[in-house]
């Protein structure tokens, strides 16, 4: 048996929050010595106290602990809750740091000033017709690296190497908020087997600008500026027809998970 204070030691649970749980009826001591009042405690208390603060961690209030307890829950039970609540404090992660990479992209293009002088240096590329296996989706950027090893998943399954890169095709969606209409696409030699979800297309030449850079493909960048710069100050405008694309080459061994990028947009002379 253990004193209050031992007891405390033992769970890391403060003796006041040991004596609050007493109080409520939901540890009680093992022992109470009727002359001196001090509580003792058993080591198989500490499965009871643990009980509790897993399901504090689950976000029960004490009442409904209390209930859960009564009820003798039992720990498939208890660990089907957890794995819930692990997946869904997974998906809050996941959603802030997307937040946080959104707003450090944004602060990037604030922190540039307004001179509209681009940073990065825009080419002129005729690509060529391209034969690609892709996937489209509507969804957010988010999606885009699962996207990327599903693909990479489908290629080896039709015994194809890993690709070299990764291309983003990004179609317009004016009604979208969130998720927007968006093609993964790598390029390959010849037809590949027909698929509910993967096909095999021809994606139309086209002229572009071009801008190489560094970037991560679930997060914003800010290229946009350099390549709005460059278009106006060069008397070209984005293409209406052709949605634009990004090249994603092996991530950066220095600062991965940030890819070497090509951003490609789809260009005509001003007025044609």
């Amino acid at each position: 048996m253990f004193k209050i204070s031992e007891f405390s030691k033992l769970s890391q649970v403060p003796a006041k929050t040991i004596r609050y749980y007493d109080q409520l009826d939901l540890l009680k001591p093992a022992y109470t010595d009727q002359q001196s009042g001090y509580r003792y405690y058993s080591s198989e208390q500490l499965l009871h106290l643990h009980r509790i603060l897993a399901f504090k961690d689950l976000g029960f209030t004490l009442e409904q602990i209390k209930q859960l307890l009564n009820d003798n829950v039992s720990p498939a039970e208890i660990r089907g809750m957890f794995r819930l609540k692990q997946a869904e404090v997974q998906s809050l992660i996941q959603a802030e740091m997307e937040r946080l990479w959104r707003i450090e992209a944004r602060l990037k293009q604030i922190e540039r000033g307004g001179d509209g002088m681009p940073r990065h240096e825009v080419l002129v590329k005729r690509i060529g017709p391209l034969r690609v296996v892709s996937v489209e989706e509507a969804t957010s950027r988010a999606a885009i690296p699962d996207l990327f090893r599903e693909m990479d998943e489908y290629l080896t399954w039709n015994g194809l190497p890993q690709p070299v890169s990764h291309m983003v095709v990004w179609h317009s969606c004016l009604e979208c908020e969130l998720n927007i209409n968006l093609e993964v696409a790598c390029q390959v030699s010849h037809q590949l087997p027909a698929s509910s979800r993967f096909k095999t297309k021809v994606l139309p030449e086209m002229t572009v600008a071009a801008v190489t850079h560094l970037s991560r493909p679930d997060s914003d960048s800010p290229i946009s500026m350099d390549l709005g710069s460059w278009i106006e100050m060069n008397g070209y405008q984005i293409s209406p027809e052709m949605p634009s694309r990004e090249i994603y080459v092996s991530p950066n061994e220095d600062s991965e998970p940030m890819y070497v990028t090509e951003s490609q947009m789809p260009i005509v002379r001003a007025g044609s």
